[in-house]
């Protein structure tokens, strides 16, 4: 990689902050919200104060531009609906950052013929192999590089301490970090051992969905990108699954998180659709459900799947399933959509992601970028129905996927 002050040499104040600011977003996800949320404002402003100044408008000819205001709008009439007004109105009308990231991303990895492509790549390379060393230490040690513990055996913890979710990082940012390596170094050997230990450490964070969706992303980008060597592929994969069914057997509490509560139930169980009601995940599904068919047109309204979801109209005289009804969100993408926005938002979400994917997979078929492709599988995952997930809208959330959405959409000119 070339010099970094020779790379950014003659560059105008206003691009070396974005650039620089985009580069290490990411590292704000393994801290806190506050901090997420005050990069993000940064980038927006400062993106905001480089297109009045320099009148950068080409974006106002884009079509996914359109495509997100159309979201954003479907948003802004949402919140005439909400049963909560003060509660939806910030996660809506602060939805509008999220458009200038986007378009900031794009903007700067194109920036003067992608010259700074590779070392955004690379700042986010190094700070997911950073997180990545810090989580097989603390996976081997019981603690991580700063003293960090999960609470929760078989959960990993890493940076975020006592918030399990640095799986849904982790899952957001595998592929993009190995293409990385795989475009700047060419040694198949060495590319296949980092796969599959970035692989091992999403299993070893214990998140299951999350290290699901991790296995789903990188096997379609391994059996498709290079066609070469499919039964060196699958024997390595084999191999690999027998490392992580050595390393359930041996470990008593990735037996019970995987074996245990998940794969041994399901197993024992007649009909998948029981087990997956009795379960927490199914408790909160099922109260989206009710809460979709009680506002079925713009549901409760953003951020009040918590305010609704306590309520006894809910419940169904299964205690079991009742105590475990509450939650801030559901728990699953389409869940989440169809009770806080209704079939009026989720229909404006569909149209807006299925005609987005349709504009980059045409691009990818036509350019085959790595990075889109790794995108694209992101967002893809993303939204496959019932695997649970994080909230949509929420800070830490929302911002992993608007940067993978950038990502998606930057190359559709090239």
């Amino acid at each position: 990689m070339k010099n970094a002050k020779i790379l950014f040499y003659n560059e105008k104040v206003i691009d070396k902050i974005n650039i620089l600011l985009i580069s290490i977003l990411p590292l704000t996800l393994i801290s806190r919200s506050a901090l997420i949320n005050i990069f993000s404002a940064m980038i927006a402003i400062f993106f905001i104060f480089k297109i009045i100044k320099e009148k950068e408008n080409k974006f106002l000819k884009d079509k996914v531009f359109y495509l997100l205001i159309f979201f954003w709008s479907s948003l802004i009439i949402n919140l005439f609906f909400t049963t909560d007004f003060n509660s939806s109105f910030f996660r809506a009308a602060g939805f509008g950052k999220f458009i200038l990231i986007v378009f900031a991303i794009k903007y700067y990895l194109n920036f003067k013929n992608y010259k700074f492509e590779n070392f955004i790549y690379f700042i986010w390379f190094l700070i997911f192999a950073i997180v990545s060393f810090d989580l097989f230490f603390e996976f081997l040690y019981g603690h991580n590089l700063i003293g960090y513990q999960s609470y929760i055996p078989g959960r990993l913890s890493g940076f975020l301490n006592e918030e399990l979710k640095i799986g849904h990082y982790y899952y957001a940012f595998i592929l993009i970090s190995l293409c990385f390596f795989y475009k700047n170094n060419k040694n198949y050997i060495t590319f296949l051992t980092l796969s599959f230990l970035f692989i091992f450490i999403s299993f070893a964070i214990g998140e299951r969905s999350n290290f699901l969706k991790a296995i789903i992303i990188f096997c379609i980008f391994f059996f498709t990108y290079e066609k070469k060597k499919i039964f060196t592929k699958f024997f390595l994969l084999l191999t690999f699954l027998t490392i992580i069914i050595f390393t359930t057997i041996k470990n008593e509490s990735y037996k019970i998180r995987l074996w245990g509560q998940f794969l041994k139930p399901i197993t024992e169980t007649v009909n998948i659709t029981d087990y997956i009601s009795k379960s927490h995940y199914g408790a909160h599904y099922d109260t989206a459900i009710k809460i979709f068919y009680n506002y079925p047109f713009f549901g409760a309204g953003l951020k009040n799947y918590r305010n609704e979801s306590i309520k006894e109209i809910y419940y169904s005289g299964d205690k079991s399933v009742d105590t475990r009804r509450w939650a801030t969100h559901p728990h699953q993408i389409h869940f989440e959509f169809l009770s806080e926005t209704g079939i009026f938002g989720y229909s404006s979400f569909l149209i807006f992601v299925i005609i987005s994917l349709i504009l980059s997979i045409r691009s990818y078929l036509k350019n085959k970028n790595i990075y889109q492709l790794s995108a694209i599988l992101f967002i893809i995952v993303s939204c496959l129905p019932l695997l649970p997930s994080g909230s949509f809208f929420t800070t830490y959330g929302a911002t992993i996927f608007w940067i993978n959405f950038g990502v998606m959409i930057a190359y559709n000119e090239k």
